[in-house]
């Protein structure tokens, strides 16, 4: 830390060694007397700061942090330690400043680095947490490279097990696992780290539809680090999605054991439950999600979705209600949020709605056709018709939308057109109920 030099002091050195030990309430009592002696030295100020981290204390950890960055504001450390709290406490953003500052200060500081990209990750910013990642892990190879870097192996292996897992959160599988399998050679004997990796592998192969070999990749991440709760999750994802069902529960459930606040966790209970007939188990793993984290989106979407298919559409703007409080301009929330008012016949509240939702996306193919249907259901055909065809340019084969698209067709009175749109959508999903039903009432 950038200080001038200064005369050993016995309470600070015994005090560094209680602290790097986790002794948190033996040091704490040590630096207050070296601050008490000093004042507010940048040195003294960080090692309470991390004490304060340490015994949970965020808030006046992050006091002390910004103390010592006034003082010392050229120091990266101090930067980087106040991201990490600000991280822990919720505060995104400003944990994202904090780490830029750290880097902007020390371009090589690969720990800022890395940091940040996790924050893209919270934040579900994966090209940008992608980049991140593909330029620490570039400049890690020139670096190992040298006589020297060896010993940076492990740090390689931590930054492509995150950026394999962000090409598979992308989509780009086949990329994915090729990282995958840089990351096990770096990892070396690490059983840890190559559990993780494993786990990254078989989230990929599963993308991949390669579903038996997503499962056995799984269950070898498990036989490494069996108490993982996210390889447990792992595990119970790559079952469900190979349609494994009754498998994939347990799983999943154990995974709960190991940490009950896991929200990915929670949601895949919840989808596992409902493709098993337990809808009300469901919404229970669900309501549990959202009580550990109101913001949850994928949640607060993925209830509101049930509530909405069971026509419990006051149920669902119950549950839409407080996450757009905080959120007002998240689209498909406005969108569920519309679809409730509709199911309630409040077409106007719900023309509002999607018509807030399509100032924020104006191509989005849901809002389209969905402000399309309230449109006809307000007896404004001509004006729901054009939006219904700006949607269906996105999304042309599409069985949900050409329903829609026809029941505006047969509305205007273009009956040719309107059966004809409506035999796509049932080559499209020959088990669309909607679309089956307008035809009937076509043909009738």
């Amino acid at each position: 830390m950038a200080t001038t030099p200064q005369q050993i002091d016995p309470d600070l050195q015994t005090g560094q060694q209680y602290l790097s030990a986790g002794m948190f309430d033996r040091a704490e009592p040590l630096f207050r007397a070296a601050h008490g002696r000093y004042g507010d030295r940048p040195d003294i100020l960080h090692a309470l700061a991390a004490c304060a981290a340490g015994r949970g204390a965020l808030g006046d950890a992050a006091d002390l942090w910004r103390k010592a960055i006034a003082k010392d504001p050229n120091e990266p450390m101090l930067s980087f330690n106040l991201g990490i709290v600000m991280r822990r406490m919720g505060h995104l953003d400003e944990a994202a400043r904090r780490f830029r500052d750290a880097i902007r200060r020390k371009p090589e500081h690969i720990e800022a680095r890395l940091a940040l990209a996790s924050i893209h990750i919270d934040q579900g910013k994966f090209t940008a947490a992608e980049r991140e990642l593909s330029d620490i892990a570039f400049n890690l190879d020139r670096a190992i490279e040298q006589p020297d870097g060896a010993g940076l192996r492990p740090l390689q292996a931590r930054t492509r097990n995150m950026l394999g897992h962000i090409l598979y959160r992308l989509g780009h599988f086949d990329s994915a696992i090729e990282v995958l399998d840089m990351a096990l050679k770096d990892a070396g004997d690490d059983q840890r780290r190559r559990a993780q990796i494993l786990g990254d592998r078989a989230l990929a192969l599963g993308g991949l539809h390669h579903h038996d070999e997503a499962i056995s990749q799984a269950r070898q991440a498990l036989e490494l680090w069996a108490d993982n709760p996210s390889l447990n999750h792992v595990l119970g994802f790559v079952l469900y999605f190979a349609g494994k069902v009754s498998e994939a529960i347990p799983p999943i459930e154990n995974a709960l054991v190991l940490m009950p606040g896991f929200p990915a966790a929670l949601r895949t209970l919840a989808l596992a439950q409902k493709a098993a007939g337990r809808t009300d188990a469901a919404a229970d793993a669900l309501r549990k999600a959202i009580g550990y984290n109101p913001r949850d989106r994928d949640a607060v979407l993925q209830l509101s979705m049930l509530q909405l298919e069971a026509e419990q559409f006051d149920a669902a703007i119950a549950t839409l209600a407080p996450y757009l409080e905080k959120m007002p301009d998240d689209i498909r929330a406005l969108n569920n949020h519309a679809l409730a008012l509709r199911g309630l016949k409040r077409f106007e509240e719900a023309r509002r709605a999607l018509k807030r939702a399509s100032r924020h996306a104006t191509d989005d193919p849901l809002v389209l056709t969905n402000l399309g249907r309230v449109l006809l259901d307000l007896g404004r055909a001509a004006e729901a018709r054009p939006l219904h065809e700006h949607a269906l340019r996105s999304m042309p084969g599409n069985s949900t939308l050409l329903t829609h698209y026809g029941i505006c067709l047969a509305a205007l009175g273009d009956k040719d057109r309107a059966r004809e749109t409506l035999d796509a959508a049932l080559a499209a999903d020959p088990d669309n109920k909607e679309a089956l039903a307008a035809v009937s009432e076509l043909y009738a």
